[in-house]
């Protein structure tokens, strides 16, 4: 089966009665929620990824409701019966991801603004001696942090130490016995981003929505 993708960049705040219908159409937690950011970029970040995955679920004709959406113990969230979601969202882009047919993670981060060193325990050895030994360190960093990450998202089952997944190719990602598949997703140059899934998917599916 194939995994859609929809995302959505944000450059600029959205005029203000554009924000109030996009946020009226929200059930109250979930509006509660946006407004407790004081950051705008935070704000449209937690908006729009909802509003994707509305959009998401219109494209597949089914209706979802946010207030029934359920949380594993780890907080992820998924919606009974499926399809299975997830949502990432990094700098002035969020992304939404939907499969048919098994759980689906995505992880999206924007390029700079930290100091790799910092999250050396987050790789085995052998994952960071090939990212300092890369043309281009910082950029390999973001490229195996989206790879475990979205594999850890897509788990789901509970909190995963990112240590414990472990990049076994540029396709493939081990975690809890099980081997997961990696599709790298490339928005925008300055952004890293995998999708991690169960099974090699038929296509990957990727559209711009503008809200």
């Amino acid at each position: 089966m194939a995994v859609s993708i929809y995302y959505t960049v944000f450059d600029a705040p959205l005029p203000e009665d554009r924000f109030e219908r996009l946020l009226g159409v929200l059930p109250e937690q979930a509006r509660r929620k946006v407004l407790r950011f004081h950051r705008w970029q935070d704000a449209h970040a937690s908006l729009l990824g909802k509003h994707l995955l509305l959009h998401a679920f219109a494209q597949l004709d089914r209706q979802v409701d946010l207030e029934a959406v359920l949380y594993t113990p780890s907080g992820r969230p998924y919606w009974p019966g499926g399809p299975d979601f997830n949502i990432s969202h990094s700098g002035n882009i969020a992304v939404c991801a939907v499969d048919t047919s098994g759980r689906v993670g995505i992880d999206i981060e924007q390029n700079g603004g930290i100091e790799i060193g910092d999250f050396r325990e987050q790789f085995t050895p052998g994952e960071w001696q090939q990212v300092m030994g890369a043309p281009d360190p910082v950029w390999q960093f973001y490229r195996y942090w989206t790879m475990k990450e979205a594999t850890a998202k897509a788990n789901g089952i509970g909190i995963v130490e990112l240590p414990a997944v472990h990049i076994l190719s540029d396709t493939a990602v081990a975690l809890q016995g099980f081997t997961w598949t990696l599709t790298p997703v490339a928005l925008q140059d300055t952004y890293a981003g995998h999708l991690a899934t169960e099974t090699t998917p038929a296509a990957v599916n990727i559209e711009e929505v503008r809200f």
